[in-house]
């Protein structure tokens, strides 16, 4: 006979840092996404204009990129669910956003921020890694 165990069911807290990295790391991705279009739609070393749907889909990112960390054994909280939601109405809403310039930057500095972003989430995750 099996017996159910009546006693509250343990939750995971996602920790901060792990959070946060998965921010960075999903930053770094977009930028490298809008820096490889950049490169293919203006050709090589054209000026790259930063406007305000850029950035939004960029805070878009780092939402999607701090709350879509789960175990395989942890459902959804509404936390999650919230935050997701956010950043796909972000996404939605940057349609409606001016498409002016707030201020024009080289290409390569969309790669590089990738890079720096990057390794900025991998310094961040590494300091969860418990020390011997």
């Amino acid at each position: 006979m099996s017996q159910k165990n009546s006693g509250p069911e343990p939750t995971f807290r996602v920790p901060l840092a792990l959070r946060v990295g998965g921010a960075f790391m999903a930053l770094a991705v977009a930028l490298l996404v809008f820096a490889v279009v950049a490169v293919f739609s203006d050709g090589w070393m054209a000026p790259y204009v930063v406007t305000p749907r850029f950035l939004a889909i960029l805070v878009a990112a780092m939402i999607l990129g701090a709350f879509a960390t789960i175990r395989r054994d942890q459902a959804a909280s509404r936390t999650q669910v919230i935050a997701l939601i956010i950043a796909l109405a972000l996404v939605i809403l940057t349609r409606f956003f001016p498409n002016e310039g707030i201020y024009v930057m080289a290409q390569y500095w969309l790669a590089m921020y990738a890079v720096a972003a990057f390794l900025s989430g991998l310094v961040i995750r590494r300091a969860l890694i418990p020390k011997a």
